[in-house]
Formats: C-alpha cells, structure tokens, sequence
C-alpha cells in the first residue's frame, strides 16, 4: 500500500491540496475550521510515519501548550478573569486564544513536512521548472538542506561528546561550544550550496526551458479529486467573504455548538477536503485486505 496517498495521482493535484488546506487554515480564526485542519494534518503525518518514529510530531505541539501558556502574560483582554499576577488579569479567553493559534502554527508544520514527504523534488520541479526555474530551485535547495542539516548537527554533536566537550560545566564554555557548534554548521550549508549552484550553472540550469525525464498522466481519478477540491474549497472561501465563519474571541468565547448549528454544512465541505487523504488511505486498506484474503 501507498502510504503516501497522492503519490499515485498528478503532482498538481497534490500540490492543490496541500495549497487550499494551508490557505484554509491561515485564512480564519474558527476554532473548529482550526481543529479539523488540525485533525486531518496530524492524522496525515501519523499515516505517513507508520513505521518511523513519530518523536518529529512532538514538537509543534511543545509550540502549541508555550502559545497556550504565555499568551495570557502578554494578552488582557477577555472578560473571564481567572487570577491575577503582578496585578495583570489572566484572562480565559486569552488562553483559549493562544490554545487555538498554536493550533494554527502546528497545522501549517505538519502540512508542510507532509508536503514535503509527498511531493518530491522531480515532481516539484516537473510543476514549476519550466516557468520558475531559479525559485523552483532555490526551494527545492531549501527542502533538500533541511534533513541534512539535521543530519550534520547530529554529527557534530557526537563528535563533540566523544571528544568530551559537552562535559565543560561553565557558561563561557558551553557559550563557546554553541558558537563552535553554529559556525560549523552555517559554513557547511554555504559550502554545500555554492557547491551546488556552481554545478548546476555547469550544466546549463535555466539558460532553456527544462524537460523532466518522467512522465505522469492525467486521469479520470485526479480530474474527479481536483474539481471536488476546488468545488469545496471555492464554496468555502466564498462563505468565508459572508462571514459564516466569523468568530469572537474577545469580550467572551462564542458558543462552539451554536456555532455548529449555524452554519453545519459550511464546515461538511471543509471535513470533505481536509480528510480526502485519509479517504483514500482507509479505501487503500480495504481493497489490500480484500486482496490478501483471496490469496
């Protein structure tokens, strides 16, 4: 099974996806717009690190309880005082607030990495070589550096402990030590960046439009996924215009349930693109298991 779910159809209706879910997201404060973008991100990146470990998904949520946490220190407003310190009020909306704007944050994370997973670097520059040929390159520069760069302090690291410099106690050292540490490392990524812009301007990277190698067809299934995203994100953004998602933190929290009852179909569109994915995969199980049992 394809537990990358859009790597069996075109790029360009993965990358829609992952384009109308981070518009979505980012376009509204709704708490529950928020909480299923939220859900299906999280519910994607699980799926997608079946066999990996899944210590990466902790750290956009250490993100969200520090939001949770320090919004109500630096934000007053709200009517719903739950105790005062240094004779400022924290308020429950302010937390309620920063909860659901981590929330946001993590989202985005989450979309990014699972695009990042789904999306390779052929077929992004099978989308946008052509037009962009220097931008294309510059990010796909950017997605490639990441994991290496990790790679690379990871390596570092080690070297370090066996060398026994992490075991310095005074803040001089360890100060030291860090700068060390980042100089290594902001030397090596240009290093390996030159590197690689000297050979692609070798081999003639963007001086004609560029071909890609592999070919992905368009069918019947990637036609019927576009129009359903578009379909339900279009009626989501023009919603969106109307108001039907306005929602008011400040002076009080409006009621999650009255905001369900008002406007119920409005969020089913939303649900419909967000856990496509998921779709996809659970209808993937089903056909495996199926197919195992006939053997």
């Amino acid at each position: 099974m394809n537990r990358y779910f859009f790597k069996s159809s075109h790029p360009f209706v993965s990358s829609s996806y992952y384009v109308l879910m981070l518009l979505i997201v980012m376009s509204t404060t709704n708490p529950i717009v928020i909480s299923i973008c939220f859900l299906a991100s999280v519910s994607l990146r699980l799926l997608q690190m079946a066999n990996n470990k899944k210590s990466g998904l902790l750290y956009p949520m250490v993100l969200v309880l520090l939001l949770t946490l320090t919004n109500p220190f630096f934000v007053h407003r709200g009517g719903t005082i739950l105790f005062f310190f240094l004779n400022k009020p924290i308020t429950q909306e302010a937390l309620i607030y920063g909860f659901f704007s981590g929330l946001m944050i993590a989202s985005v994370i989450y979309l990014f990495q699972a695009f990042q997973a789904s999306v390779d670097s052929e077929q992004f520059f099978y989308l946008f070589g052509k037009r962009f040929p220097k931008l294309t390159l510059i990010l796909t520069m950017i997605f490639r550096f990441m994991p290496l760069f990790q790679q690379y302090y990871w390596e570092l690291n080690q070297v370090q402990k066996t060398l026994q410099r992490t075991q310095q106690r005074t803040f001089k050292e360890k100060a030291s030590y860090g700068l060390d540490l980042f100089g290594n490392l902001f030397s090596w990524a240009l290093e390996n960046a030159m590197d690689t812009a000297d050979s692609m301007k070798a081999r003639g990277y963007g001086v004609t439009k560029r071909s890609s190698r592999i070919s992905y067809p368009w069918r019947i299934q990637d036609t019927a996924a576009l129009f359903l995203l578009i379909g339900c994100s279009g009626a989501f953004f023009i919603a969106l215009t109307k108001g039907y998602y306005q929602y008011n933190f400040y002076p009080y929290t409006e009621s999650f349930t009255l905001l369900w009852q008002n406007h119920g179909w409005n969020y089913v569109l939303i649900i419909l693109v967000a856990f496509i994915p998921i779709v996809k995969r659970i209808k993937e199980g089903i056909i495996w298991a199926i197919l195992k049992s006939r053997i």
